[in-house]
């Protein structure tokens, strides 16, 4: 696991034994940031890492200069895991918080330009609830997007879905929730 590009581009994340989180492959993070390059300016957006993990997903757009990422996991394992590297990486764009996902969602007002989630594969019931909760709420700005990564043969509907992408065992499926008259 690495980072991409950015000013961290080949940073290998040290190996640690974190059962609990299932990264994101080089080549699912790599197609992925394929398609935000061709939709964002980096250094203009703030986003939402949900399920961080180990933080791949964060620390990638952190290094890709995204003017701000906060990371959300509830393990502390996950967190002290990203704050090792952010320091190592002199990371100052990146707010770590402890909490469940769903949790941070109800209780937050910040707006987000990129929402991106990897809950565990294995609940579709918090995938359900994580999608209903976003469709409901004013967490994106206009021409945000959602991004959620879920086991391939998982099917999501929903009226709000755009796109989805399959890489591999992992899905990306695109959301966009606000009317923004693109």
């Amino acid at each position: 696991m690495r980072i991409i590009s950015g000013t961290h581009k080949g940073f290998r994340f040290p190996q640690r034994n974190m059962p609990h989180a299932r990264p994101t492959t080089d080549r699912a993070k790599e197609a992925l940031f394929n398609i935000l390059d061709q939709r964002f300016y980096y250094e203009d957006i703030h986003v939402l890492d949900l399920y961080s993990g180990m933080g791949s997903v964060a620390l990638e757009f952190c290094s890709r200069g995204a003017m701000y990422v906060t990371a959300i996991d509830n393990h502390r394992k996950s967190l002290d895991y990203i704050k090792e590297i952010s320091s190592k990486l002199k990371i100052d764009n990146l707010s770590i918080k402890l909490s469940k996902s769903l949790i941070y969602l109800k209780k937050t007002t910040e707006q987000f330009d990129v929402i991106f989630a990897d809950p565990p594969y294995n609940d579709t019931r918090e995938i359900d609830e994580l999608i209903q909760l976003l469709s409901k709420g004013n967490y994106l700005t206009p021409g945000g997007i959602f991004i959620l990564e879920h086991q391939a043969m998982t099917q999501i509907n929903h009226p709000a879905l755009v796109e989805s992408r399959n890489y591999g065992q992992s899905t990306f499926s695109f959301f966009k929730f606000v009317d923004d008259h693109e």
